[in-house]
Parts: structure tokens; sequence; C-alpha cells
């Protein structure tokens, strides 16, 4: 049985066996299978298709691949391999012709990949945005490599080659990346030998994003041989390197290359390199420069590079690498170990270096220059000579050396010890220099002001310089000859704490200023302060000046010490001279704060000889006292007062005492008043302007001329006079002043001088000024006169001076005559002697020619000067008809220098060329002569211009210059403009422009234009860097500050019907910064698309504070330049606004965070903007009331303007501009204001006055074309306070209540006021049995009605008491209201605790007395020249109970030597019955007082009163004028005896003709 079993179960294992033999050969078997049909041709076709299919639906890409095929054992063959965009437009991505790989397949088990061959042909890829942050576009045409094994296991590669050849890379960064990678990538241990490495015909090209930076280079061949790369270790490593005939460009900006060697434009060429032994990793570095030879666009050249680098242990070693050019040569020697900057090293490096530059390399190097500077620079080398040695502890340079032989040796040697320790560290420099002949850096000047300077031969400069910490101190001494300058310096960086001395001892500086007076000087000043803040109450400064002797010309001056201090913004300067020939005192007292200044200054003169001093050729002297006073918010108000006294004049035998001058000067922003007073002259100006109302008068003017003159050039004075301000210049001066005494002393002598000027826009200009009988030694002149006058055709003036028979003088007349008006100007002058015969006869004409165009001719055709003919240059003329006939013939010559000469010349063709010359025009003398006309301009200006007109054109070159542009106080640079037209062919012109700033180029632009019935244009313009600090003094100051670049680059097509504009602009680091807000606005560095005559704002972001951007969006179309277009969308979510703590300056500050949705379109002078303005949770914004008039003072002090007829002319307010409508601006914009806002008011620079309020509301605002607003809605206050004091209230702080509210319905002016404010005072209060408890009170004020009808409403309550609270409802509001006033005042309840409600105390006298006594005691230090009364009184109105209480008060000031007496009061009344719906008048009574005689008994009176008498007569108005009488008498009778005795005036000619006669 067992075996039968047995032999059972051997069957079975064997079929099982059998069956399990199958399985397991099944995978194999298919595996075979599939391996044979890879190899097969239609198998693989069919492979590749469904393979392209299903890659082209995951990528939503087309994808091809034309062939594959699979030989044996691993042969692979691609071919035609294209992926194409799924997207329209279609673009290739990738291509490939030909691609071939051979693999070993028996290494593949062993982990190891034996590749026989890589290569592919012609292969093109463009990543598009596939790669983030970057794009790559390129073509590579063969690539081959082989390897010998690579091995995946061990990580170890052979490459045995690797070709690359007709290839071309580019690589463009548009953008950072996003997201930063965070995934940890596994460390990279590959060992690579790369046997051989050959490129050919390789090129390169990178470029940045958002920038101009552009690299590229060419590698014509490169090979590398036995490279070891170890990425494990961080080593590499190569036998040999070598590049040959490449090339490579660098360029940093638009901007065209400079002349020289350009850091921004760098273009390497014949670039050769060979290097031999490379090897570099963390600890060592090592190599063999054979060759490297290269060539720059500049013109330098490396003709030789050679040296070795040894790296290896612990140091790096240069034993000898050499440097040369074909003029220079350079040798450098070092030692340099790797810890030798570590702290605490003992290891040392040495470094030597010897060089010679030769003059081409330098002057090459150095850039731009002006050429002179490249003829006179020495053709000598450049000689360097360097030993530095030690480490961060001790760095020593041992000798330092420079020297350009005959011109400059420079010596310099120092040590320094512990450099990287701040606290720590110390240094000392030695510096000696001698110079030869420096002459040459003149060339760096203007050629005309070469000749001003000079630089002596042989001066020594030696000293040292020390730094210890923080601190830095020097000591200098320059000598020339025996004069010497010697400098002590001292300056600690960190505490900004300084202190300096210098001294000048025998001193000529003739030898530097050869054409100068001043011979020789020996001074000294010492200086010491801390603070660079002068507004910085801890700031402080002493300074100390002494002049022991000054020789200017053939003067000398000694003895002369100036002391000058600065501490807790008190500055003092004292001058003190005790030089026999100017002997003074002058003291200076200033008190310097940011927004106040004042100034005091006292000078005794007692002596100042002119002659003496070589400042005057005849003897004159002077001796004064001067005390000035001037004080400014630097804004619109100006104060200065000057007093000129105890003066002396002498001159020779002659000698007077003038009269004392006062000098009087107040500019607001609604006046402007000049006196000047001294004996019996008297002058002043009125204008109802300030400064800078005229300032802006006289702009309006000055545009609305240029205006009129680009429009045809006539100006026309009917529209001109309308903008004109209200000024009035007048001058009287007899015999007893000091322009009189003045004149004396030149034996000048008048009679009278009267000047009248006015300017209006109802008159026109008009002056009259004379002077009469003018005496010059023994020459009189009897009239001086000169008339100017305006009327509705135009402006005529006439000049005259008449000289009558004096003695055995001639008499003559001379007349200078004119006018203005539309269409032409004429000028003449004449000069006639008592025959009549003319001495002088010159004209001027200006008129508008027939026919069109303008004819300038001097007339008459013979001039006359000093009685003999002249002729001007024959038919003198400039006509211009129009732009191709210009004919001229005039010439002018300055002898100042400044010239013009204007000359046509006929061509052989027929036509006029025109040149013009302009040149040494002085801006800053043309501003100063029209400074009322003109903003403060400097500069030199210079221009020429030819005209050259052809048959269909004209040519045309300009050239124009501006020297050290000034604006304003403000520089603008030096700027140059030039331009060139040139006609082409076929009517093509070509226009090409230039424009630089400071030397460098920021705008330029080329234009052609095709003229014919399309008049065809093309065009560029290139805007580089275009500096936008140069705006800045055309920016009101304290307004805003601009800072960065404008970039940007314009192309101009089409027609000039229908130009095709297309560019961008760019603002590079460029920021508004916001003065009053104390914050800067970020512009987005992006471009500004310039398309299809769009500007195109591409969501643009402006970046206040934080992250979020207020962004625009839209577009602005130009297509037709006359009807601009906007479709703008503007929006901000989340935006920080302003983010700014408080400074001195601030108007505003805190944060705020705004929302806002809104569009803008139309035509730009008829813009609707509609739109949402969110103001968040979180905004907390205080504005800063700069000049508070909200103190009790400054209330009382303006409640009443007195003006004094004491002076000559009133000064008239000047009346305030209407609103300007916003260019026909349609808005409307819906405004929440969150109710987590908090807006605050400081109320004084403390901030102990302050407003605090919590709330929000939704607020609609509509702005309509007319240029009227409205606005509705409620804001709602839920919390707040108000620290503030009221009149004869002490300072108190008041809660609002919740719901208080402000309401506009319309009027943004008028709001409607709902606000109840209060504060908490305990105070005791008194019961019946006399005893007192203490009781929590609320009382405050309550505001309602209208803001133009405001009421006011003082309310008391005692929530937490009941029982006073029930006393408090059983009083009448108006004994509430008195309660709370009295509590307000003193803190104390003044009523009683009693059950019966009734006051223990007389309320209407004690208030009274004590209101009284408060409102004087703060009026009488508020109006000091002011009679002011107040008062109170109750009334019971009807009899009913309601009380009627009147506030009354009442001023009187008199004034003209108390002959006028005006008397001004009013009342406002409380009560239940009083200001229902109705405004009170605020002044009831008026009376004005006229004494009609020196005693003051007799009055006209001229009055108006409105009294409350009674229940019955109720309110009483009266109105009237009468006489008053006061007088003392006996008797009726004497009330009309009005005769006096009369005094009879004495007429002063008249006494002067009897003195004459009895003499």
């Amino acid at each position: 049985m067992f075996v039968v079993y047995l032999k059972k179960i051997r069957v079975a294992m064997r079929i099982w066996i059998k069956r399990a033999g199958i399985l397991l050969l099944i995978p194999f078997l298919l595996i075979i299978i599939l391996s044979v049909l890879l190899y097969v041709p239609a198998f693989q076709d069919f492979a590749v298709r469904q393979a392209a299919y299903y890659a082209g639906q995951a990528t939503g890409m087309r994808i091809g691949i034309e062939r594959i095929r699979l030989s044996f054992p691993l042969n692979l063959r691609v071919q035609g391999v294209k992926v194409v965009e799924n997207q329209l437009p279609t673009d290739t991505l990738f291509s490939l012709d030909e691609l071939n790989i051979r693999i070993r397949p028996w290494p593949l088990f062993h982990k190891e990949v034996l590749v026989e061959s890589v290569g592919f042909r012609n292969v093109q890829a463009n990543t598009k945005d596939l790669l983030e942050g970057m794009e790559i576009k390129g073509f590579i045409g063969n690539f081959e490599a082989k390897a010998d094994r690579i091995s995946l296991s061990s990580e170890r590669a052979t490459l045995n080659r690797l070709e690359l050849s007709d290839a071309t890379v580019t690589l463009l960064l548009t953008d950072t990346t996003s997201q930063a990678d965070t995934v940890a990538s596994a460390p990279l241990n590959w060992f690579l030998d790369l046997q051989k490495v050959d490129l050919t015909r390789v090129a390169l090209a990178m470029q940045m994003p958002q920038d101009t930076l552009r690299i590229s280079g060419f590698i014509t061949e490169a090979k590398l041989r036995n490279g070891k790369v170890d990425l494990g270790k961080a080593s590499y490593g190569a036998d040999s390197f070598e590049l040959t005939a490449s090339s490579l460009d660098y360029t940093a900006n638009e901007e065209k290359a400079k002349k020289g060697f350009d850091p921004s434009h760098i273009g390497l060429s014949d670039i050769a390199i060979r290097l031999n032994a490379l090897f570099y990793d963390s600890t060592s570095l090592s190599g063999t420069i054979k060759t490297f030879m290269l060539k720059e666009r500049s013109g330098l050249e490396i003709t030789r590079l050679e040296g070795a680098v040894h790296g290896k242990g612990n140091q790096l070693d240069v034993p000898a690498l050499i440097l040369e050019t074909p003029y220079s040569r350079a040798t450098l020697e070092a030692a340099i170990p790797y810890t030798v900057w570590d702290k605490g090293s003992q290891e040392n490096m040495n470094l030597h270096l010897d060089a010679h530059f030769g003059k081409n390399d330098l002057l090459t190097l150095a850039g731009e220059l002006p050429e002179d500077l490249l003829h006179a620079y020495p053709d000598k080398d450049l000689w360097i000579n360097a030993d530095v040695s030690g480490n961060q502890d001790l760095l020593k340079l041992k000798r330092v050396q420079v020297q350009l032989p005959g011109a400059l040796d420079m010596q310099v040697n120092g040590k320094a010890t512990s450099i990287a320790d701040e606290k720590k560290r110390k240094g000392k420099i030695d510096l000696k220099v001698f110079s030869g002949n420096l002459d040459f850096l003149l060339a760096f000047l203007p050629v005309e002001s070469r000749d001003d300077l000079a630089i002596p031969h042989h001066l020594l400069l030696r000293g040292d310089a020390e730094l210890e910490g923080e601190q830095y101190r020097t000591r200098l001494l320059l000598q020339d000859g025996v004069g010497k300058i010697r400098l002590q310096a001292a300056y600690h960086a960190k505490e900004e704490r300084y202190k300096a001395h210098l001294s000048v001892d025998s001193l000529e500086p003739v030898h530097f200023l050869p054409h100068d007076s001043l011979y020789w000087m020996s001074a000294s000043i010492n200086a010491e302060g801390k603070g660079l803040n002068m507004f910085d109450s801890l700031t402080w400064a002493k300074v100390d000046v002494r002049v022991a002797d000054l020789r200017y010309g053939r003067s000398s001056v000694s003895d002369i010490r100036l002391e000058g201090s600065l501490e807790n913004q008190l500055a003092k300067v004292d001058l003190i001279s005790h030089y026999p020939l100017a002997q003074m005192d002058i003291s200076l007292n200033a008190s310097v704060k940011q927004d106040n200044l004042k100034a005091k200054l006292i000078a005794d003169m007692q002596h100042l000889d002119f002659e003496g001093l070589h400042l005057s050729d005849n003897p004159f002297s002077t001796s004064f006292q001067l005390v000035a006073e001037a004080e400014t918010d630097l804004k619109d108000k100006y104060i200065a007062d000057l007093t000129l006294g105890d003066w002396e004049l002498v001159s020779g035998k002659y000698k007077a005492h003038p009269k004392t001058l006062v000098v009087k000067a107040r500019t607001h922003s609604d006046s402007t008043f000049v006196s000047f007073h001294a004996g019996d002259l008297s002058l002043t100006l009125t204008g109802n302007s300030g400064i800078n109302g005229l300032s802006q008068s006289f702009n309006h003017i000055s545009a609305e001329m240029d205006r009129q003159m680009a429009k045809d050039s006539i100006v026309r004075l009917a529209l001109i006079r309308p903008m004109l301000p209200n000024l009035h210049l007048e001058l009287n001066a007899k015999k007893d002043n000091p322009v009189y005494a003045f004149a004396q002393m030149y034996n000048i002598d008048f009679q009278r001088l009267d000047l009248n000027a006015y300017t209006s826009p109802v008159t026109g200009i008009r002056m009259d000024a004379r002077a009469y009988k003018l005496l010059r030694d023994t020459f009189l002149l009897d009239t001086i006169q000169m008339r100017v006058w305006q009327d509705t055709v135009g402006i005529f003036y006439q000049a005259e001076v008449i000289k009558n028979k004096f003695k055995q003088q001639t008499p003559f007349s001379m007349d200078l005559s004119g006018q203005l008006q539309t269409g032409f100007m004429d000028a003449l002058l004449q000069y006639k002697n008592e025959k009549g015969d003319t001495g002088i006869l010159f004209g001027l004409k200006v008129g508008k020619e027939e026919g069109g165009g303008m004819n300038i001719n001097f007339f008459p055709e013979n001039p006359i000067f000093a009685f003999n003919r002249f002729t001007l240059n024959p038919d003198n003329y400039i006509i211009i008809k129009d732009e191709k006939n210009i004919r001229a013939d005039v010439s002018l010559q300055g002898g100042d220098g400044a010239f013009l000469d204007i000359q046509s010349k006929e061509t052989p063709e027929g036509w006029n060329e025109i040149d013009m010359a302009l040149g040494q025009v002085s801006l800053d003398e043309i501003s100063k002569g029209f400074s009322a006309y003109l903003p403060d301009i400097s500069g030199m200006f210079n221009a020429d211009i030819q005209y050259m007109p052809s048959d269909s054109s004209y040519t045309m070159t300009a050239g124009f210059n501006i020297d050290s542009l000034h604006y304003e106080g403000g520089r603008v640079g030096d700027l140059l403009f030039s331009a060139v037209y040139l006609p082409l062919v076929d009517n093509e012109h070509q226009v090409d422009m230039h424009l630089f700033h400071d030397t460098r180029e920021i705008l330029t632009s080329s234009v052609y234009y095709q003229s014919g019935k399309q008049e065809n244009i093309d065009g560029t313009c290139t805007v580089s860097s275009l500096p936008l600090s140069m705006l800045n003094p055309f920016i009101p100051e304290g307004m805003a500050q601009l800072k960065g670049n404008l970039q940007g680059e314009m192309t101009l097509a089409g027609t000039t019907n229908l130009p095709d504009i297309q560019g961008y602009l760019r603002m590079d680091s460029a920021n508004l910064y916001l003065v009053p807000a104390n914050t800067a606005i970020q512009f987005e560095p992006k471009d500004i698309k310039i398309h299809d005559n769009r500007i195109w704002f591409d969501k643009y972001s402006l970046y206040a504070n934080g992250k979020n951007p207020f962004v625009i969006d839209g577009t602005v179309d130009f297509t037709n330049m006359s009807a601009m277009t906007a479709d703008l969308a503007l929006g901000a979510r989340n935006m920080q606004l302003l983010n700014t703590k408080r400074t001195k300056n601030s108007l505003v500050y805190g944060k705020v965070f705004v929302n806002l949705s809104s569009s803008i379109r139309g035509p730009l002078n008829a813009l609707v903007m509609r739109g949402d303005l969110d103001l968040l949770g979180g905004t907390n914004v205080t504005y800063v009331l700069q000049d508070s008039p909200l103190t009790v003072q400054d209330r009382l002090s303006g409640l009443v303007t007195f003006t004094s007829f004491d002076e000559d002319t009133l000064l008239r307010r000047r009346p305030r501009a209407s609103a300007m409508p916003l260019g026909g601006m349609d808005m409307l914009m819906t405004i929440h204001i969150d109710q987590a806002v908090q807006a605050n008011v400081d109320l004084s620079p403390d901030q102990s006055s302050h407003v605090n309020l919590e709330g929000g509301g939704d607020l609609s605002f509509q702005y309509t074309p007319m240029g009227d607003m409205f606005l509705n809605g409620r804001y709602t206050l839920s919390s707040g306070t108000i620290k503030y004091s009221l009149p004869v209230i002490p300072l108190k702080e008041f809660n609002v209540e919740n719901g208080s509210y402000v309401q506009w319905t319309g009027n943004p002016m008028d709001p409607t006021m709902h606000i109840t404010a209060t504060e908490r005072i305990r105070t005791s209060v008194t019961l019946d049995d006399q005893s007192s408890r203490m009781v929590n009170f609320d009382v405050g004020i309550e505001l309602s009605q209208q803001l133009e009808n405001l009421g006011l409403k003082f309310i008391l309550e005692a929530p937490e008491d009941a029982s006073m609270q029930e006393q408090l409802a059983r009083m009448g509001e108006e004994e509430r209201a008195k309660q709370a006033v009295s509590m307000l005042v003193t803190g104390m309840y003044l009523g009683s605790g009693t059950t019966t409600g009734k006051a223990n105390l007389d309320m209407g006298a004690a208030l009274n007395s004590f209101l009284q006594n408060e409102i004087n005691n703060i009026a009488g230090s508020a109006l000091k020249s002011v009679d002011i009364n107040f008062g109170m009184e109750s009334y019971d109105d009807n009899g009913d109970g309601n009380k009627r209480t009147d506030y009354s008060f009442r001023f009187a000031k008199r004034f003209y030597n108390d002959r006028i007496r005006i008397v001004l009061g009013g009342r406002i009344s409380t009560g239940a019955e009083i200001n229902q719906g109705q405004a009170q008048p605020f002044i009831d009574n008026i009376s004005i007082e006229y004494r009609l005689d020196p005693s003051g008994t007799r009055y006209v009176k001229i009055f108006h009163n409105k009294d409350y008498e009674s229940l019955l007569e109720g309110e009483l108005t009266e109105t009237g004028a009468g006489i008053v009488l006061h007088k003392k008498m006996q008797h009726m009778r004497e009330l009309f005896i009005f005769k006096r005795n009369k005094v009879k005036p004495v007429d002063e000619d008249e006494k002067n003709k009897e003195n004459e006669k009895e003499k």
C-alpha cells in the first residue's frame, strides 16, 4: 500500500512540476516575444504613434515623431521630432532632426551604463513660459559624445569625447521665482572624467529681468583636456584649457557708449586664453596662465598676462604675475594665507606691486575727458609701488608711492589694528605729497575760467590721519613758499561730535588767484560742536574766527574777531574789529526753529573808512548804529524792522548827520507793506497780495504773454491788464533826509523828488515820477519827469528832461517817448539844445509786415549821436514773412561781451541763409533785472542758429546750452540741446535732437518726415536715465521731492493726421516724497506701454506703505491730441496709505487704510468718475493744526480788527479767490467710514489740546462739471474726547456721547450737528443743614442745528444721584445752563442741595461778577490796546417763568491822534424763546465818533443801537446821527459861544523868499 501510494505521489509531483514550469516560462516567453516585437519596424511605428498621442493628450501639445528605430542590441535612432503648441498662435517649442544613441546592454545588469555614443543634429528649443523665471531659446547644429563607462552604483562617469558646434543659446531671465524650493535635494557625489571637450562656433547670450543688462559672447574655438569634476568633494581640475578668437559684450543701459572706457558698455574681442594645470577645491587653488590676450572697445589692449597661482596647503602664492599692454606693465607678487582674515590669526599676508601706466592707457581708462586735457597731460608714465603686509589684527602699509615725474610724488605709509572691531580698531596713515607742474589739471575747467585760477609749483602737503573706534582725527599741513595752512580736526561718527582748528599763516592767495587782489592772509578758525541738524534742540556749536592780517589791493585789515555759537536753538554771532579803518562791534542773536526764525542784529559801526580800505578813490567814511529785527515762518510771513541812527557821513571837509532811518517790511499771504522813513523822506509800497501771491500774478502775466506771442507774435494789452495785481509805490523827499545828505557829499542838490506808481486791473499801469531843481555842482536840471499811462488802446510813455538857462549854462531838452499797441511798438530818443538843434535821435519800431509776417527796423535812416549824424548799416531790417522768406541785416555789440549778430546771405540758388549768434547772456542778470516778472534763474546762456532754406524745404541747425542752470535757488544742471534739420530726397526730411544734462545725454530723438499728400512720419525717441531730481526746483518748496530716473523708448510712424506712437516709459528707482505727510510714494519699475496711440496702464502699481499697492489699470487714448480720452480703473485693497510718526514738520501722521474701487472715463476735459472709497478699521490718523486760531487769546485778538488811519495809505485785504472747477469733472463717490476709524486733531504743538473721535458712516460726495459740491450722509460717533479750553473755561477734557453725529444734506460747509460732549466733575453740594456731600455731575455742551446757525446749550446732569437729578430737572433750562457754566469755570456747584431747588445765591450777580473778571483778565492780555467790557443780565421774558439771559460785550478804540473813536457792542442771548431757527446778530451796537476840536468837547456821532428794555418794550432799535457837545459852563448862554482865536499858518515858501530878500 505504501509503495502504491508513493507511486501516486510521484506521478502527481511530475504533473505539478510540469505545470509550474509552464507557468514560469510564460513571462520569459512574453519578454522574449515583446523584445522581438520591439525590433519589428511595424510595431515600432505603432508604439511611436500611441506614445505621441498619449503624450500630446497629457501636455496639451501636438507632438510628432517621424520615425524611431531600435536595432540589436540597444542602438536607438530617433528622427523628425517636433513639439508644437496647441493654441493659437502656434509656436514650435522643440524640434530635432536626428538622435542616435548606442548603449551596451550587458553592463546594465551591473548598474553600469556604457554609452558608446550619443549624437544629435539640428536641435531647436524654445521653452517660453514652461520654466519659471526664465526662457531659453537656442539651436544646436551638431552634438556628439562618447562615454567609456557610467556607473550608477559608484556614481562615476568617464566621457572620452564631447563635441559641440554651430550652437546658439539665449537665456532670458523674465522674473525671479515666486516660491523658494523647500524640498531637500539628495547630495551629488558623481565623479566626472572629461577626457576631451571641444566647442566650435558657439554663441551665448543672457538678459536680466526688468533691466537693460545684456551679456553676450561668441566662442570660435574652445578646448578642455583631461578635466576632472568631483561633485562630492567640490573639486575641479583640468590639464589644459584653450580659448581662441572669441568675444564678449556687456551692456548695462541703453545710453550711447561714452568715449574711452565705459564700464556700462564693455566690448571684448580677439580673446585668446591658454591655461595649464588648473585645480580648485575648498582648500586650494592652482594654475598657470600661459596666454591671456584681448582687446577692448575703447582701445585698451592686454598683450600679455602670464604667471602662476599656487594655492595648495594653507596659503595662496602668486610668485610673479605679469600684466602688459602696449603702453604699460605691472608685476604682482603675493603670499596670502587663507586664515589671514580670521580673528586671532598669526598668519601674515604679503603683497608687492610694481607698475607703470602709460598716458594712453590712463586717459582711456579714465573715460570721457575734455579734449584739452588729452593734449595737456604730460607724456610720462605714472609709477605705482606698494608693499602691504599683515593680517586682521595688524595691517601695515610699508610703502605706497605714486609718482608722475615732474608733476607729483606721493608717499603713504601706515598701519591699522583690530580692523574688524568697531570699538577696538586703531589705525594711522602718514601722507607726504610733493607737487611739480600740475597745470594740466586746469583743463578740467571751462576755457574762460582757466586764467582765473593757478596751481603753484612745489606745493608740499604732509600730515596724518588716525582712526580709533568711531573717532577720526587728522593733522594736515599745506605749504606754499612761506605760506602755511594747518588743519587739525577730530570727528566722532556715532556721537556726531566734532572739533577743528584751521590756521592760515603768511599765505599768498595771489599764487592761486593770479588776477585777484588778495595778496596776504593770516587768520585762524576754531570750531567745535555736536549734532548736524541746526534745528535740533540738542545741537550745539561754537566757532571763533580771527583775522590777524589781510591785505587786499592797497588795503590792509587786521585785528578782527568773529565769535559764534548755537545752543538750545539759540544762535549768537559777535563780530568785533579794533582795526582803525574798520572799527565795529556787531552782534546777531537768533532763535532757530523749524517753523519760526527770529533774529536781531545790533551793529555799532564806530568808524569805516572807505578810502583807507581802498574801496573808494575819494575821501569817504561813515559811522552809525543799526538795529534790525526779522521774523519768518519760512512760508508766507516775513517781518523786518530796521533802524539806522546816530550816523555820520564824512567826505573831505563835508560832514553830515542824516536823520534816523526807519524801515519796516511786512508781508503776509494777503498783503505786502514796505515803508522807508527818514526825516522828510517817505517811501511806501503796498499791495493786496503777499510775496507768493505777487509772484503768482506775475507768472500768470508772463505765461499769458508767452501764449500770445506764440500765437501770432502780438501781445494784446487788453488781455494782460485784468491780470495785474494792485500795487502802489509812493516816494516823497525834500532836503531833510539821508538821500539828500548823501547827495550833498557829492555836490548834488535837489528841491524835491516825487514818485507815484500804480498797477491795477482796472486802470492798468500808471507812473508819474518827477525830480525838481537837480543840481550837480553848478549844473542845474530844472525838471526830470517820467510818465507812463495805459488806456484801452495801449501803453504810452514819455520821459523828459528840461534844463532852462542857469548862469552861463545852455538850455537843452531830452525826450524819450513811445507807445505799445496791438500790432506794433516804437521808441524814440531825442535831445535838443537851446536852438532846437538835435543832439541825439534814435528810434526802433517793431510791427506786422503787410501781407503777413513781421518787420523790425531801426529809425530814422540817419540817427544822430552828439550832434553828429550817423548811419546804420544800410536798410537795417529783420523781415520774417514765412519759413522760407526771412531776411536780416543787424549787428549789435555789447561792452560786457554779450553780442547779437543776425545776417542773411544769398545763395546761388536765390535763397537767404540766416546766421544768428547769441553769446555770453547771463540769465542771472536778466532774472535780477526782471525779478518782479520772472522767477529766480541763474546760468550762462549761449545759442548758435543757422537757417538755410531750399527749394522744397530748409535746413536748420541749432545749439543751445545753459551752464549751471539754477531755478529758485535749486540747481537744475548744465543743459545742452542740439538739433539738426536735414532735407532728404523725395520730399523727405530728418530732424535729430539731443538733450544733455551735466554732460550726459538724457534724450535722443530722430524723426523722418515725408511731405506730400500722406505726410508720412517715422521717428524714434529715447529717454536715457533722465534724472527726476532735476525737476525738484520747479516743485514748490516743502511740497514734494522726486528721486530716480525716467527711461523710455518711443517710435513714431504713420502720418501727421493719424500718427502711430509705440513704446514704453519706465520709472527706474523712482519715488515721490510727500513732505507734509512724511511719506514716499514708490513707482513700480514696470514698463508703461504706449501702443496704438494709447498709454496702457497694465495694472500699474504705486506703493505708499506696506505691500498692497494703489493700482491703475486702463488706457489713455491720445489718437486725437485735441480730444484725449481716458478709460481707467483705480483700485486699492487694504492699502496702507499712511504710516508715519509725528515729527516737527508733520501735517498729518498716523495710519490710514483704504479700499478703493473707481473708474474714470471720458474726455480729459470732461471726465466722469464713479466709485467707492472705504476708510478701513485700523485707521488712526491725526491732523496737526499748524497755526491754531483756537486759543482764547487768538480768538479774542481776532474778534475785532482795527485799522489805523495814521498811515499814508490803507492796507487792503486781498479778495479770496473763488474755487476753481476741476476741468468739468463729473464725480460721484460713495464713501464708507468703518466704525473703528479713529480721527484726531492736535490743536496745540504739545498735544495738550486735541480732539480724538471714533465713529463711522456712509457718505455720498458729488462734484458737478459746474464746480458745485454736494455731500450727503451721516457720520455717527461712537466715542471720543475733546480736550480744549473755551473762553473763560480752563482746559477741560470732554467725552463725546455715543450716538452723536454730523449729517450733511447737500452743502459740505453747512452740516447739521448733534453732538453732546460732557465731563465728569465730582464736587460737594451744600444741604439744608449746612452739611455737604459729594456728587458726581456730568457737565458739558450740546451742539445742535446747522453750522451756519449753530445752537449751543450747556447741560448739567447727576446720573448717579437721584435727588440731585430731580432737583436739576425742576430747574428751568436757563438755570441749569448757568449752573453748568459756573461748574465748568469754577469746578463747583453754586446751587444748593435743598429739596426746594431754590438757589442760595443770586446766580446773575455771582456769575456776572466772576465771568467779567475772568474775561477782562484774558482780554487784558489779548487786546492790550483795546477798551473792553463784558456783562451778563437775566430777564423774565414773558412773565411765565421762561428766563432770558443776555451775554454782552463792548469794544472801543481810539486812533488817528485820538480824533476818531469806534465802539462795537453786541450780545448773545439764550433762553426758551431764543434762537429758534433764526441766526442771532453777533454785533448789535456800532458807533463812530469824530472829534471836531483838540479839547474834545465837540463830536460828530453816527450810531446804531439795539437793546432789550423790558417786558413791555421788548427789543428797541435806534439808528441816527448827531452832534455831541461836552462843556462845563456856569450859564446856559455859554453853550452857544463857538468863536476861537485862530493861529495864522506860516507858508514855508514865503518865509524862504523873505529870508532870501533879507540876505
